[in-house]
């Protein structure tokens, strides 16, 4: 009976003995398989920030070469045609010239409009709230929309690129409304509270659904503005409306990296 008892005694033992050890085990390979996805996860983040800032260093670097060098080149060959076209006397010659003028004068308007959706100049010397203004007067221009701006502050305290990665966040969500959404009127309020900043941006065109449409499609807009608010450490938000989209961008101001 001392036996039997012993045994049982043993038994249990070596079952709580194997139990606790694979308890172990387990709490091991958990807080292992934590930690590898930690650090993947802080490495992803690592790359991203590098892939952006290497874009936008390539996008100033570009923008810069179009304004200053092609945009220079076409400029004086511009002027080199208007001086021929004006000594011209021949009428068949003064219409050839008159056409490679014109045609010139719409290349750098191109060569132009390009430099600046890459980068735009008066980001960097001037900051994110003149920078926006600019760009939404071009798009009323370039396209049938109205665009109703609400700034409460224009002083922004944060790094030249998280206001880039606004910016282009901005310029992809319009891009947006406008090409897919059909809108034609557009809605930009900039407000701060509490130490936070909130970009609110509102339309009228065909709703979508932000977080659905950015990882069904299969364009790259979408997905670029995920990537940039991830980037900024900002938070977006899309709330309901009966028509159109609304959509909150939230920005810790105490957060400034350079």
């Amino acid at each position: 009976m001392e036996n039997e008892t012993g045994l049982k005694i043993f038994f249990w033992i070596v079952t709580a003995i194997m139990l606790f050890s694979v308890i172990t085990v387990l709490l091991v390979m958990v807080l292992y398989n934590k930690r590898t996805y930690r650090m993947k996860q802080k490495e992803s983040e690592i790359l991203l920030k590098a892939t952006l800032e290497a874009e936008r260093q390539e996008r100033k670097r570009i923008a810069a070469d179009l304004h200053d060098d092609i945009s220079g080149n076409l400029n004086a060959l511009q002027n080199l045609v208007t001086i021929l076209y004006d000594k011209q006397q021949d009428p068949f010659n003064k219409e050839i010239l008159y056409e490679t003028s014109s045609m010139l004068s719409n290349t750098l308007k191109s060569v132009q409009n390009i430099s600046y959706n890459l980068m735009p100049p008066m980001l960097e010397s001037y900051g994110l709230i003149p920078t926006l203004k600019s760009y939404f007067k071009r798009i009323e221009k370039l396209h049938t929309v109205e665009v109703i701006q609400k700034y409460q502050t224009e002083d922004i305290p944060i790094s030249s690129s998280d206001a880039y990665e606004l910016y282009r966040t901005i310029q992809e969500l319009t891009t947006n409304m406008i090409k897919h959404g059909k809108s034609d009127r557009i809605i930009l309020s900039v407000s701060a509270e509490n130490k936070t900043l909130l970009f609110e941006i509102c339309d009228n065109g065909h709703s979508f659904d932000f977080y659905r449409s950015s990882k069904e499609t299969t364009g790259m807009g979408l997905k670029n503005i995920a990537s940039r608010i991830l980037n900024a450490n900002a938070k977006l938000k899309q709330l309901p409306v009966e028509k159109g989209n609304k959509i909150q961008i939230f920005l810790d101001i105490n957060i400034n990296r350079e």
